[in-house]
Parts: structure tokens; sequence; C-alpha cells
């Protein structure tokens, strides 16, 4: 078995990966590929896997659940486009790849809260309550969601009895100053 320096080991390794992210919406052809690098495909397949710990099936799963977690996020695509596109021709092993991978269903993921950005037009905002929404800039982080800290209001009177401030679940209305508080 030939010996690699570690420049030759990166650089079959990123040779790999860039082939991944071109063609992940198609099967593997790890014959065609070793071809293209010069080596065996069973050379290939245990090079990659000890320059990077993972196999390159794994790889490649994580590539198009990648891929597929950007398309969900938009809200724009069907989960049955997006398994397709994304190279899955069954939902239910999409489905099941994207569990594995992202640790909620892509149902899930879909509807979960993003962090966004605000028009340009941040001196005239809507009123409480109204949101418009321009663009996802990134997720929100997993500590920051679903649960995270409690809802405080910002300001109580507290002549007004319980029932009157309006919903126990949120403490009352809006009102200037209320914040979740971690």
């Amino acid at each position: 078995m030939p010996r690699l320096s570690k420049d030759q080991h990166a650089l079959l390794t990123a040779t790999v990966d860039r082939w991944l992210k071109k063609n992940y919406g198609q099967p593997i052809d790890l014959p065609a590929l070793a071809l293209e690098i010069g080596i065996t495909r069973f050379l290939l397949c245990r090079l990659y896997h000890e320059r990077t710990g993972k196999t390159i099936r794994l790889r490649q799963r994580e590539i198009r659940i990648q891929q597929a977690a950007k398309l969900l996020s938009g809200g724009k695509h069907k989960i049955s486009e997006v398994a397709g596109e994304v190279g899955y021709g069954s939902l239910s092993h999409f489905t099941k790849a994207f569990l594995a991978e992202k640790g909620v269903l892509p149902s899930d993921w879909r509807s979960r809260p993003r962090i966004v950005k605000l028009p340009e037009t941040a001196g005239n905002l809507p009123a409480p309550g109204l949101t418009f929404v321009t663009m996802t800039v990134g997720e929100v982080p997993a500590e920051l969601s679903y649960g995270s800290g409690r809802w405080e209001p910002g300001w109580t009177n507290p002549d007004v009895p319980q029932g009157a401030r309006g919903s126990r679940r949120f403490g009352g209305r809006w009102q200037p100053g209320n914040a979740f508080v971690d």
C-alpha cells in the first residue's frame, strides 16, 4: 500500500469532498471517482476513512442533509420535493436520514423558529404584533428556542387582578420592556 504524505492525504480528502458537494443529488460512483483520482475504490474508501473518521457514504449523507436543511429553512418547498432534489428516492429513507443527522423530523425543522433580518425601513416598523420578514439570516441556537427562558413582563400594575391582566402564559399583554429572561 502506498504511503501518502499529509498534503497528499489532505488533497485526496478535499477532492472527494468537492466531488460529493458538486454531485450530492446523484448516487456515488466510487469506481469512477477512484479512477479520476488514480487509485482503487477500496484504497480510496480506506484512505478517506483514515483521514476523516467517516465513510464516503456517511459524508454524502451529511452533505445531502445540510442542503436539505437549507431548502427546508426557506419554507417554500414540500418535503417530498426536497427529498428528491437532494437525491433520495424514498421519502421514508430521507426522513430517517434527516432524523439521524439533525435529531428532528424534516417537518419540525421547517417549522422551527429562525433568526430573521428586518426590512431596511427599520425606522418605520409596523405596530407591535405584526412582523414582516424579508429573509432568513441564520438559525436560532438550540438554547434559545422552545422554552429556553421565561416570559417576564416589563411592566405590571399590582392593583389590577391577575385575571384582568391578560393571558397567564405570557404574564399579560405586550408592554414596552417585556422580555425573555434566562
